[in-house]
């Protein structure tokens, strides 16, 4: 007994075109009777008896249903039932990759050359995958049915065979933002739905109009891996990794002998569960007979190695590796890693958060601490690096523990790896520390990895945890003035054009206008024009908006609020920083 199985994209839309439209419309007011099925799945085969004489019945491949005709029902009015469109309606959508590529596939392929202009072809698809964004942003995430969701998935479908990669990963994140709105699921959030709203119609605008190198905005479908040679590596720390997509295992993180830093992920579906046995489990490149727990402790070499734009190290038949001495954080190459100023690091880490995360260079986003221990500020542990104070805090509770047992250590020096948070000024998540103040076990090598070891007292030099005054985090990220923008920009993406038309802007413009912030009135105030402006036929009809005025008005003032956001919390580093 099991849920639904998931489909693909664009089957939902297939099924919800063989409906009348009289059944269409009530597929959304059905949804919650597949809560009642009891699906059975015997291979590749499922099956959901509805009542003694109706069945659905489902065709999958890979566990995926691919096809609308691999979906049958039994009752008279297959195949335009409601039954079948409620089937598709309330599963989950499938990954496309895993649609089209077996679980045994290789995990990379080599990279090939790209056409550098966009097609006619891409051009197309991103132009419908505009028009479906954009009938989103006008209905809002509530009023987003299942119809206007299937459009989507089917225009994620079309991006996704012209090779649109990134655009169709997008349309998917926000295709399942739509259904958690509509559930009601406590993931839900009116801001990362702003945010995946933004990259959507972002990268359609840009691929119609070749804005940007078009092979940076066509993605790839699986992570692209080139030849790198011959690599002597060593090990800096294993980090943790719990994401919100279902996925969870660990990053260990190394250098190499011109100090660039290369990383070994190993992902696994499901949840904190999978941290432990990705942290225990060998290392998927060559024959180390590594667990990635040793190999952030130890080092490797490594010969006719792949490696993705991103440097993250591949795993393909060809390449040989066997484990190698490792080196302290205080010897080479890994000390040039904390020769580096903060305000550099700092300025780096913000760099590489503006690029794709298959562009991303491993590592990029780290901060590499000399630091001592100054005590708790509350749940963060805070430290003192070239006279600059950070809190350190933890994304889980083994960490936020060895936080509070390092707070004992006060006037203690430590060596820390950690990521900055762009918009928590001063603060950071620690992943691992070294520091000759510690006393560990000889099988640590001196690196404590915070998400997956243990500190007990007897390892940090005796005293008292320092109570101090926890620094206040920022309330929002966006800085007051822009709330009247922030606010129109989340309201129109939750609740669509017609929640902004009852709304008055002239207000909140003048006092813009009257700080100094000139254009942000500008946008606000075209923003709330297009909202208001209405189309009429021949016979003075109000008639619907297709133009593109509403929807390039929303994405220039998201945009201008992310830009704004962005460059406030990294104007707030560099002062903490160079204070």
């Amino acid at each position: 007994m099991t849920g639904l199985p998931p489909v693909a994209p664009s089957v939902l839309a297939d099924v919800l075109d063989d409906l009348p439209p009289r059944l269409r419309t009530r597929v959304d007011a059905a949804l919650a009777r597949a809560a009642d099925w009891v699906v059975t799945v015997d291979g590749d085969q499922a099956s959901a008896p509805l009542d003694d004489e109706t069945t659905v019945t489902w065709r999958l491949s890979g566990g995926v249903l691919t096809a609308s005709d691999a979906l049958t029902c039994s009752c008279l009015l297959a195949p335009r039932c409601l039954h079948r469109g409620v089937a598709v309606a309330a599963a989950p959508t499938a990954d496309p990759v895993s649609v089209e590529a077996p679980r045994e596939a290789p995990a990379e392929i080599l990279a090939e050359d790209v056409t550098e202009d966009v097609t006619d072809a891409e051009r197309t698809a991103a132009t419908a995958l505009w028009s479906a964004g954009a009938t989103v942003l006008r209905a809002g995430a509530s009023g987003s049915g299942t119809v206007v969701r299937a459009e989507l998935l089917r225009a994620v479908h079309r991006a996704r065979v012209v090779g649109l990669h990134r655009a169709a990963a997008s349309g998917l994140r926000v295709a399942a933002a739509l259904t958690a709105a509509r559930t009601s699921d406590p993931s839900f959030d009116r801001a990362e739905l702003t945010e995946d709203l933004l990259d959507l119609l972002l990268l359609c605008h840009d691929l119609r109009t070749g804005t940007a190198a078009p092979a940076l905005l066509r993605g790839t479908a699986r992570r692209e891996y080139r030849p790198v040679g011959s690599l002597r590596l060593y090990g800096l720390c294993t980090e943790a990794v719990v994401a919100g997509t279902g996925h969870a295992g660990v990053v260990t993180h190394l250098v190499d002998e011109s100090g660039v830093l290369w990383s070994v992920p190993a992902i696994l579906p499901g949840g904190a569960e999978r941290v432990a046995t990705a942290a225990n489990g060998p290392v998927a490149i060559g024959e180390s007979g590594l667990t990635h727990r040793a190999l952030g402790r130890s080092g490797l070499l490594l010969s006719g190695g792949t490696a993705s734009p991103d440097h993250r190290l591949g795993a393909g038949r060809k390449v040989r590796a066997v484990a190698a001495r490792g080196v302290g954080w205080h010897e080479a190459p890994a000390v040039s890693l904390w020769q580096e100023p903060l305000p550099d690091q700092v300025s780096r880490a913000f760099a590489a958060h503006t690029l794709p995360d298959s562009h991303r260079p491993a590592g990029a986003d780290l901060l590499f601490l000399d630091a001592e221990v100054l005590g708790a500020a509350g749940p963060a542990l805070r430290v003192a690096t070239d006279d600059t104070p950070l809190d350190l805090t933890g994304e889980d509770d083994r960490t936020r523990e060895n936080l509070r047992v390092l707070a004992t250590a006060t006037g203690a020096r430590l060596r820390v790896i950690a990521r900055l948070l762009p918009h928590h000024p001063g603060t950071a998540v620690a992943l691992a520390v070294q520091g000759d103040a510690l006393t560990l076990p000889s099988a640590m090598n001196g690196t404590v990895d915070l998400a997956l070891d243990r500190l007990q007292r007897s390892h940090v030099p005796t005293g008292e945890a320092r109570e101090l005054l926890p620094r206040r985090p920022p309330e929002q990220r966006v800085p007051p003035p822009l709330h009247p923008l922030r606010n129109l920009v989340h309201r129109i993406a939750l609740a669509g054009r017609p929640v902004a038309t009852a709304t008055s802007a002239d207000r909140d413009t003048g006092a813009l206008t009257a700080n100094g912030l000139a254009t942000t009135a500008s946008v606000l105030a075209t923003l709330t024009a297009t909202t208001h402006a209405r189309h009429r036929d021949a016979f003075g009809r109000t008639t619907d908006d297709h133009t593109d005025d509403f929807p390039r008005a929303w994405l220039t003032a998201a945009l201008h609020l992310r830009a704004f956001t962005t460059a406030t919390a990294r104007q707030a580093w560099r002062s903490h920083t160079e204070a």
